[in-house]
């Protein structure tokens, strides 16, 4: 009898072993986590409260810093401007966005599959190069702009030094993301309802309005809330056509009190800034979270062994495909062109024949000068390193937070999320100061290697977002088994679920690496001899008045990030949309 009974509690407790196996390694990557996102939180939080540099040994302790929020006057005009600038993103982004999705995704519009793919073009360009191909043609001085004003007898057709001019670029660099997140809501609906609806007599119209928009409600909300994020913590477009003009944001102001010339940098109100900004989105994703609460309502499930039919455009088809055409030449490809153009010119107008102007030397330049060759070359590496690391971390996260029963796993979650509301100059500034103090991080200061950890910080959420979902979706059968024989969780999840979730990792891989070749604001505090990237090196050589080698960059830029994704969706499999 006694041996009997202690076979049972023998297996029971090998059991127990076997899942627990991997605390160590959980509570590791737990650590890792809060310390990373604490490294960028932190210092800066301390800064906020200090009326020196917080590496001055006499600093002391203020909350002036928080007051000149609400009473320093050119501190309070930035927060209009910034309203101002928020809107007309939010407004351009969402109608060009909206009606492309449904347009292309649920019309019987001419060439859909062409729009498509260069409406995309945006989402894989850092949004520099969007801000310097609109100077380039909607500029004073720009190729359209003077052609226009030679064919109207206009002097000024329109103004891009403004908020409108500015907004309405950052719009269309934003418009790719609409499109997707409505594109997908629009394709993937029941065609049910709307067959009911034609056997009832609704038209396109009707069905339009009353069927397919309402179920694409909650993807309409998290588009429309993504934008203000977006258009609040873009940095480039504002600094590049608003900053000659004295246009000021938020984080263009955030950037100039960061580097002023005449005397000391105000790292105090900075941090206060980039506080402010950092409360701001993590108001609006919490309103986000409370107007998706609900999305169920909004959403059909049922049998889809058919396509949904598409919508007849009728007497409309063709003056819908002028407008889209429109809308892709002069916002999209006229941009691109632009930047392109100039990168092969010593001057780009329409007074200087373009062959009598084509040179390689800013090429040259580009492949020669160590500092151009370095950023280039920094870029690949972060990209490539950083694309691998980072999704290896996110996995380890994404896999102890939704496939262990770790007691803090729900807090690793949180802390997995926490860095979507932290943009990419409270990241870099977070990681300048720990730079200073934290031991070990300041071996690793004025190099690519500190640039690649406020990169794994600032991405960690955006690539928890398509890992962790995965995993949710591997059944938790594969878990009990594989502890039915004594398997351990580490174990369990390099052997059974990785396997499993191998897709979603390769889109993981891919999206970090177009994310760190984009990314500038992160590096604009950690730029510094050897430590250049290709995004940081553009700002710095616009302000200079460069603009050859800056075209020639911005092209370094699109055929780095076309190479590296054709290639590894082509090997890999994975599919950029859809």
């Amino acid at each position: 009898m006694g041996t009997a009974l202690s076979v049972p509690a023998q297996t029971q407790s090998a059991r127990v072993r076997a899942q627990g196996s991997g605390h160590t390694i959980q509570t590791a990557i737990t650590i890792i986590s809060i310390v990373l996102v604490g490294i960028a939180l932190i210092p800066a939080l301390v800064q906020m409260f200090l009326d020196k540099p917080l590496y001055y040994p006499d600093a002391r302790f203020t909350i002036q810093n928080i007051v000149a929020l609400v009473s320093d006057r050119e501190v309070t005009a930035t927060f209009g401007a910034t309203f101002l600038f928020c809107s007309i993103v939010v407004l351009v982004s969402m109608a060009l966005g909206t009606s492309s999705a449904i347009l292309i995704g649920r019309t019987d519009l001419p060439g859909r599959s062409a729009f498509l793919a260069i409406l995309l073009w945006p989402l894989f360009l850092s949004p520099q190069v969007i801000g310097f191909g609109a100077i380039l043609a909607y500029g004073p001085a720009g190729l359209l702009t003077i052609w226009f004003s030679d064919a109207t007898g206009l002097t000024e057709p329109w103004n891009l030094y403004s908020v409108p001019g500015m907004a309405v670029v950052a719009g269309i660099a934003a418009t790719p993301v609409t499109t997707l997140y409505c594109l997908t809501a629009a394709i993937q609906q029941d065609p049910n309802q709307e067959a009911a609806a034609r056997i009832a007599g609704a038209g396109s119209l009707r069905i339009l309005f009353r069927i397919i928009l309402p179920i694409m409600r909650p993807a309409l909300i998290f588009a429309f809330i993504m934008n203000i994020v977006n258009a609040l913590e873009t940095l480039a477009i504002p600094l590049i056509i608003g900053g000659p003009v004295g246009i000021k944001l938020l984080t263009t102001l955030i950037y100039d009190k960061s580097f002023e010339s005449a005397g000391l940098p105000q790292y105090g109100l900075v941090s206060a800034l980039a506080f402010a900004l950092m409360a701001i989105v993590g108001v609006l994703f919490f309103l986000q979270r409370l107007a998706l609460r609900q999305s169920h309502r909004f959403v059909s499930v049922g049998a889809k062994s058919i396509q949904p039919k598409m919508l007849a455009l009728g007497s409309w088809k063709w003056p819908a495909f002028l407008l889209m055409a429109v809308y892709v030449v002069f916002g999209v490809v006229v941009l691109v062109g632009a930047v392109f153009a100039r990168s092969l010119t010593f001057i780009l107008s329409p007074d200087v024949s373009f062959f009598d102007a084509v040179t390689l030397q800013h090429y040259s330049d580009v492949l020669s000068v160590e500092v151009y060759r370095r950023s280039i070359l920094n870029t690949l590496l972060l990209a490539v390193v950083g694309g691998a690391l980072g999704t290896a971390f996110v996995a380890a996260v994404a896999m102890v937070a939704q496939r262990s029963n770790y007691r803090y796993r729900r807090v690793l979650d949180a802390v997995a999320q926490l860095p979507r509301v932290l943009p990419g100059l409270v990241v870099g500034l977070g990681v300048f100061y720990a730079s200073m103090f934290v031991p070990g991080i300041d071996l690793l200061r004025n190099t690519i290697w500190l640039v690649l950890i406020a990169y794994l910080i600032r991405f960690l959420s955006s690539g928890y977002g398509i890992v962790s979902p995965a995993l949710l979706q591997i059944t938790g059968d594969f878990d009990r088994a594989a502890k039915s024989v004594g398997a351990g969780w580490t174990t369990t999840m390099t052997r059974i679920v990785l396997p499993l979730s191998k897709q979603a990792l390769l889109s993981c891989f891919v999206l970090l690496m177009i994310l760190i070749i984009k990314e500038y604001s992160s590096a604009v505090f950690l730029m510094a001899p050897g430590s250049e990237v290709i995004g940081s090196t553009m700002l710095s050589l616009w302000t200079q008045g460069l603009a050859g080698p800056v075209a020639a960059l911005a092209v370094m830029q699109i055929v780095l990030t076309s190479i590296l994704t054709s290639i590894v969706t082509r090997i890999l499999g994975v599919k950029l949309h859809g």
